[in-house]
């Protein structure tokens, strides 16, 4: 079985800490002895910023943010152009004995603002 969300219009943060993506929620079904594979996909991600600007993306399982990770951060300190940096994060998250929410999260690197101007997915693949 196969769940999946996915972003609608632009969307932005410049958060310094892992917020909740608009529309990237799922809702994991209980299972008991098998793992949900979720796939947090941004193909068109980019930061602005005045210091090295870049984006960090996770994935949060009933509120519990995974030390798993994906990031990018540009090679100047203020890009004159900032360049899309496809981003991908898979993680193996562990069905439990009841439903589990799950929400692609992300943040700016120090005080960068990141952008999603294309559609970004939060997938869930499991038995």
């Amino acid at each position: 079985m196969a769940l999946y969300a996915r972003t609608n219009g632009t969307q932005t943060t410049n958060s310094g800490s892992f917020v909740p993506i608009p529309d990237l929620t799922l809702n994991l079904p209980e299972g008991v002895n098998s793992f949900a594979l979720v796939i947090l996909n941004l193909p068109n991600p980019y930061a602005t910023g005045r210091d090295y600007p870049g984006g960090t993306f996770g994935i949060s399982v009933n509120g519990a943010v995974s030390p798993v990770i994906a990031s990018f951060t540009y090679n100047e300190q203020m890009p004159q152009s900032p360049g899309r940096i496809p981003t991908t994060l898979v993680l193996a998250v562990p069905l439990a004995n009841k439903p589990q929410i799950v929400h692609g999260m992300w943040s700016g690197v120090r005080g960068s603002t990141v952008l999603i101007d294309s559609p970004a997915t939060l997938s869930a693949i499991f038995d």
